[in-house]
């Protein structure tokens, strides 16, 4: 076994428990080249108490505790946390705790909070989408979008616009017109192009899905939820207007024998189409608005409460609803849970983060070299194009400090090697990728940097690592 080296008697272990502020986290033991702080000790013992039944005597847990010591040096002896299954596992490990370090909580709820807001009213909009571009090659697109827009201020309809340029496949069908939307049911920035746009005004935004001109149409108070039960009779695929009215025939007759009387969740059961609902009789979740298509949604919210429906047609087929019960927006302790679900679906999963990752850029005084910049520029004038062969004459000619931070210097060549050769670029985007290359960099370098020393800054974080990283050493040594 390892030597172990105990700084104070036991018994005095009493008096560390108690330290004044001034001792704040002194050494304990020290077992081969590994430093044991107080902070650790104090923990596991803590934890090993609430645990037991009975409670250890601390001159006993110090016993144990020096020999799982031990055995976690002996596993270190073995090389065990040197092998790469273990580096893996332990790095994963790490890097979830130290996630909440890691972000902004301010932003976080910043977030929540217009998320709740928003749950409070409902936009509807159209839109033209063009192609998706990288940010940092945009001209083009915004250059077209622009000119749309001129036409249609010029008196242009924004909808016979919308089925010549969009891209987006229902356009030639809704000529570019959304449903009312809200929340979490569209990217984070189109959302909030659409909330934060005035009515009737324009605004041109970027998505994963492309890059859109939309303008919003309207702003009406939230409708809530509904809560509905339904019968289906569903069209055949192609189903012609001869096949419908059959359809819409069994539902008017399914609808005389609800009105006098009968049972809907059993009618329900037996005679819906809906393979989702009819073994429910037919119950649908709560629902809100977006959730359904227009013509249900129409139907369920203006139905009163425990009344039915006439037959009505949507795409899908014919329907009969019962409305069960209505609700409005639950307070916000009540929505934040489900809120900061959808916020890790999109966007916002990462603003708290990058956040944190400005203020690290600040407190570890982040520069990028404006050189380098300049001589990324002149090679970019001088070859005019983005390439395969571009990239090598930049790795050729560049050679100079890209950013630093810290203690850490990054060169121009780590940079330049990131570069995708297989890209399509604009000549007046290539200074923008290049530029988005070196600052997602950056940010991996800074984050691992931060990583690094969490266990310096927060003993809770400290302990758990060290508690999980001698729990996966005994594991393998046993």
């Amino acid at each position: 076994m390892g030597t172990i080296k105990l700084l104070t008697l036991p018994i005095a272990l009493l008096g560390f428990l108690s330290l004044s502020a001034a001792d704040k986290d002194p050494i304990l033991i020290e077992v081969g080249n590994n430093a044991v702080k107080l902070s650790e000790f104090e923990y596991l013992y803590h934890k090993n108490n609430q645990q037991q039944l009975e409670k250890e005597s601390l001159d006993d847990y110090v016993d144990r505790f020096v020999t799982y010591k031990l055995k976690v040096e002996d596993a270190k002896a073995a090389g065990i946390d040197t092998t790469a299954s273990f580096i893996k596992e332990f790095n994963m490990y790490r890097d979830e705790l130290a996630e909440p370090y890691l972000q902004d909580s301010t932003v976080i709820n910043s977030l929540a909070e217009e998320a709740y807001e928003r749950m409070h009213y409902e936009v509807i909009v159209e839109h033209i989408m063009l192609p998706v571009v990288p940010q940092y090659d945009m001209q083009q697109s915004v250059a077209k979008l622009d000119s749309i827009k001129n036409c249609i201020l010029n008196g242009e309809d924004f909808g016979d616009l919308a089925v010549k340029y969009s891209i987006d496949r229902n356009a030639i069908h809704n000529k570019g017109r959304l449903g009312y939307m809200t929340i979490g049911m569209v990217p984070y920035s189109f959302e909030k192009a659409a909330y934060d746009t005035p009515v009737g005004e324009m605004a041109i935004v970027r998505t994963e899905a492309g890059v859109h001109l939309l303008r919003v149409l309207d702003k009406r108070p939230a409708q809530g939820e509904a809560l509905v039960e339904h019968i289906l009779k569903l069209y055949p695929r192609n189903a012609n207007d001869s096949i419908k009215a059959v359809k819409a025939n069994v539902m008017d007759s399914i609808y005389d024998i609800l009105r006098n009387g009968a049972d809907f969740e059993e009618v329900a059961k037996r005679e819906s189409e809906d393979p989702g609902s009819a073994a429910q009789g037919g119950k649908l979740p709560w629902f809100g608005t977006g959730r359904m298509v227009p013509e249900f949604e129409q139907v369920a919210f203006t139905l009163a409460k425990d009344s039915i429906s006439k037959p009505f047609a949507t795409q899908y087929g014919i329907h009969i609803v019962k409305k069960l019960d209505s609700r409005s927006i639950p307070p916000f302790d009540e929505c934040r849970k489900n809120i900061l679900r959808m916020m890790k679906r999109d966007e916002r999963a990462i603003m708290p983060q990058q956040e944190r990752i400005n203020q690290l850029k600040a407190e570890l005084e982040y520069k990028e070299n404006p050189k380098f910049v300049e001589l990324v520029n002149a090679e970019i004038e001088k070859y005019g194009k983005y390439d395969s062969v571009f990239i090598k004459t930049l790795q050729s000619n560049v050679n100079c400090e890209a950013f630093s931070f810290a203690d850490e210097k990054v060169s121009s060549s780590e940079v330049l090697k990131n570069l995708n050769p297989k890209l399509t670029i604009s000549k007046d985007g290539i200074s923008g990728y290049i530029n988005t290359v070196m600052r997602n960099i950056a940010d991996e370098k800074i984050l691992s940097y931060e990583i690094n020393r969490l266990g310096d800054k927060y003993p809770d974080f400290r302990n758990l690592v060290n508690e999980y990283y001698d729990g996966m050493m005994l594991f393998e040594i046993s």
